[in-house]
């Protein structure tokens, strides 16, 4: 099938993203290789990760901000004895451990304080942004902001003996904006030792699993259809459901509100009579205002 076949591809799309190309370089290769122009994602990965990437195509993008805030699970490495630019293999090496390295054992031990609910420094090369601007743009400056803490959440850091000296394997489950980067730096500083991001792969979003994933086109392919999306009827959204007749949907399509049923109130997803989404609304004192329209107008 030619690119222009596949323009009307829509829903999300789940990617196993390799190391090396940015989130930002998936979704170009994604437009190119299939012709749909509406492509953005969910929510990037640094270029050294690997793993689950979920795309919106189509009118699927306009969904993205109402996604709900879902937990993350990752797996990786963590070399140990170092301390970086960027938190990661990836950056000038800031200084080295002269010391020898602690135990597996101290390190899980270590690793216990950073279970629940605490505040977390972004690093200094990542796309958060201080004063309007991202910090890697001002790293590429020479200008290195710490970035306010924000408040996260680990419910899971489950440490590995690693496979060779000053490497720990761990698997972690964190809420959404936590930095797996500033994990392993501060648990280095925890230590004494310094520590570095050595390796990452997310395996799961949600509800939605690296198992489902597909590898993305390759750079500069012009031809590509993926085997499947998850249509916009089977999007996770968390608002309730309303549904609207038959003869409010013309209005609805056109932006007019309309009205909604008894005791609903704030935001909803708009149905039809066969589940079928229409889009969102906000409903207040008994009136339905469409938000996000996913229909043509009839004729």
């Amino acid at each position: 099938m030619s690119p222009a076949g596949n323009a009307g591809l829509e829903g999300l799309l789940l990617v196993d993203k390799p190391a090396g190309p940015t989130s930002h370089d998936i979704v170009a290769w994604v437009r190119r290789a299939t012709g749909q122009r509406r492509v953005g994602h969910t929510g990037t990965l640094d270029p050294p990760a690997s793993g689950l990437l979920v795309l919106a195509l189509g009118r699927a993008t306009r969904l993205i901000r109402f996604l709900p805030a879902a937990p993350k699970i990752y797996e990786g490495s963590i070399a140990l004895g170092l301390t970086t630019v960027t938190d990661d293999l990836s950056g000038e090496v800031l200084e080295r451990s002269a010391d020898p390295l602690p135990g597996f054992d101290a390190v899980r031990e270590a690793a216990r304080a950073f279970l629940g609910l605490q505040s977390q420094v972004p690093p200094a090369v990542s796309a958060r942004k201080v004063g309007g601007e991202r910090l890697y743009r001002l790293a590429r400056q020479g200008r290195f902001v710490e970035a306010p803490p924000s408040e996260i959440e680990v419910y899971r850091f489950e440490l590995l003996p690693g496979t060779e000296e000053g490497r720990i394997a761990f698997r972690a489950d964190v809420s959404t904006g936590t930095y797996i980067r500033s994990l392993a730096r501060d648990l280095g500083a925890r230590l004494g030792c310094g520590a570095a991001l050595a390796e990452l792969r997310r395996t799961a979003i949600g509800p939605f699993e690296l198992a489902s994933a597909v590898a993305p086109p390759e750079k500069g392919q012009s031809e590509w259809k993926p085997p499947t999306t998850i249509p916009l009827d089977r999007i996770p959204l968390t608002l309730p459901a309303t549904e609207i007749g038959p003869g409010d949907l013309d209005r609805y399509a056109h932006g007019t509100a309309v009205p909604a049923p008894p005791g609903i109130a704030g935001w909803v997803r708009v149905v039809s009579a066969e589940g079928h989404l229409l889009g969102l609304g906000e409903v207040v004192e008994g009136l339905l205002t469409p938000r996000v329209v996913l229909i043509d107008p009839a004729g």
